[in-house]
């Protein structure tokens, strides 16, 4: 077998660690494998063997020879290389001269490195990167290999979820990247959909919700306004109670254009300020309502969150009640209050679909346009997010 690489003209015994990592152009010594230590040496027999092997599979010192083979350099020298077994997991490897590694022969840092360029970039160039870093040649289909396939099993779930998708090209195509997270412990499903018809969201919500293990009701905040009928299809596949929270700030963001598209901006501005106090109670939207903030705060006063809810709709009404957009906005409002108002009766729900929003902000750009496949995208994505994200 030919070795694609030949810088040495010697060899002698070495001793490698993770802080022996530098380019052989610089050094005839490089990291073997992940191993912490590694020693080699070069017999008088040509036989270059482990002092002290270990398998790099399970770490175990259970190691026996297991016969030799021949390697011979560019240069034309032969030499051979000692073969070993573990006893423990039967892995088979090889005692590689110096930068001669493969598979689990480099560090994990470099690995990583290399992977993580797969999400900003191609499999031939995150390969390259393994090239540049350190003169490991690298096929591109074993980075596709090391970014690990998506989980079969059973994920823990706390009943509490958020939904969302987003649009992302798959070979040219547009189509739809649907997410469901748990709130709580950060587990998600992810799927690419080629619509957003009420059969197509209730298929992906059922299939992933099977993915969990959920109790007989669950809660899941959601945007928009085509969920309802899709949900109650879930409830009757998998036989549960599903209570749904829209999200309070895609309501208060759809009112805001309705507005804009009025023209009613100077009109209704402080309407929709109100609005958002009403389900945003927090200093920085107190400011925003200028002469009017003094008289909220003492008409809220030592009041909890509930009761400056129904007094914001009541004041609300009384000021905008005769404008059609606001009266048709405070009479949805009152439709739907149970999914509006839903955070109110159980402080574990989320107010918004914010995490969801969160989860697809990484990467975004990337993400939307980079793959040519949907499981490329799946899994580089459930890789990404699962082991680099600092985020949950």
């Amino acid at each position: 077998m030919r070795l694609r690489k030949a810088p040495y003209t010697e060899f002698k015994r070495v001793s490698t660690s993770l802080d022996d990592y530098a380019s052989v152009d610089s050094s005839p010594l490089f990291l073997v494998n992940n191993i912490p230590m590694m020693d080699i040496e070069l017999k008088e027999n040509d036989l270059i063997s482990f002092m002290n092997p270990m398998c790099p599979q399970c770490r175990s010192k259970n190691v026996v020879r297991n016969g030799t083979c021949l390697r011979t350099l560019e240069n034309g020298t032969v030499f051979r290389v000692q073969r070993y077994i573990c006893r423990d997991c039967r892995y088979s490897f090889v005692a590689r001269p110096p930068n001669y590694g493969y598979g689990k022969h480099y560090p994990e840092d470099v690995r990583e490195k290399g992977v993580k360029t797969r999400v900003k970039t191609s499999l031939r160039k995150a390969a390259d990167l393994f090239r540049i870093i350190g003169n490991v040649i690298i096929s591109h289909e074993t980075i596709r290999k090391y970014v690990p396939s998506l989980p079969d099993m059973v994920m823990v779930s706390s009943g509490y979820f958020v939904y969302d998708e987003q649009y992302a090209h798959i070979d040219g195509i547009e189509k739809y990247r649907a997410l469901l997270k748990d709130s709580k412990n950060g587990n998600f499903v992810e799927e690419i959909l080629d619509d957003l018809k009420e059969d197509t969201l209730a298929g992906f919500l059922i299939r992933s919700l099977s993915r969990f293990a959920i109790p007989d009701h669950i809660f899941i905040t959601t945007d928009g306004y085509h969920y309802e009928s899709a949900l109650e299809k879930v409830s009757s596949s998998l036989n549960i109670r599903i209570m749904r929270q829209r999200c309070l700030f895609h309501i208060e963001k759809d009112l805001a254009h309705r507005i804009a598209d009025a023209k009613m901006e100077g009109h209704l501005d402080m309407a929709k300020r109100l609005v958002k106090y009403m389900f945003f109670q927090n200093r920085t939207n107190l400011k925003k309502l200028g002469k009017n903030r003094d008289a909220v705060l003492k008409l809220t006063e030592g009041m909890s969150e509930r009761e400056i809810v129904e007094i914001m709709l009541d004041r609300i009404n009384s000021l905008y009640g005769g404008d059609s957009i606001m009266a048709s906005f405070l009479k949805w409002v009152k439709k739907h209050r149970k999914e509006v108002f839903l955070y109110l009766e159980n402080p574990d729900v989320e107010k918004t679909s914010d995490k969801a929003e969160q989860h697809f902000s990484v990467q975004s750009w990337l993400f939307k346009h980079r793959f040519k496949t949907e499981e490329g995208l799946l899994r580089t994505s459930y890789w990404y997010h699962r082991y680099l994200s600092t985020g949950s």
